[in-house]
């Protein structure tokens, strides 16, 4: 049997984990929006899900490397699952909910290469200008000579990041 002081005690603690959402007498786990799903049922549509506006090239711009890197592979992931999706209604012959959303996550990818795309440029571009002056050289021709080798045809930009410019991408 209980004293009356142990029982209050006990109340008063059942009401503050319930104002905290904790269950009294049970231990308390991580939070999470939802429960964690592995497999190909991490790929599958689960509902109806609220989708924005595709990430703008200004709002990528204030990012960070490691940010665009982490949300590069999230895109990656919501890509590969809403192409499952639209795999799955095919096969079904049902019309997928949604389709814009594809553009979206799209329009988002190609907007961070863009993004990432300058930032190496305007590093390239500091590189140059740094050995121009270091040599006193008069044309940045001279400069982009001294760079190494031009990158295959297939580069999407004028030279690759070279190791000097690593200290200029932000």
């Amino acid at each position: 049997s209980l004293s009356m002081a142990q029982a209050a005690i006990r109340c008063v603690r059942a009401v503050k984990a319930r104002a905290l959402g904790v269950r009294a007498g049970l231990p308390r786990r991580t939070f999470r929006m939802t429960r964690p799903r592995w497999g190909l049922d991490e790929f599958f549509y689960s509902g109806p899900a609220a989708s924005g506006e595709s990430w703008s090239e200004e709002v990528l711009r204030k990012k960070s490397v490691e940010d665009l890197h982490k949300l590069w592979f999230v895109l990656v992931k919501e890509r590969n699952m809403l192409y499952t999706r639209k795999y799955d209604c095919f096969k079904r012959k049902v019309e997928m909910e949604g389709q814009n959303r594809i553009k979206k996550v799209q329009k988002s990818m190609r907007n961070i290469k863009k993004v990432l795309g300058e930032r190496e440029r305007e590093a390239i571009d500091r590189v140059i200008d740094d050995l121009m002056q270091e040599h006193n050289l008069k044309s940045r021709k001279q400069a982009m000579e001294m760079l190494p080798e031009k990158p295959p045809k297939k580069y999407p930009h004028p030279y690759p990041t070279i190791p000097e410019a690593a200290k200029y991408i932000s």
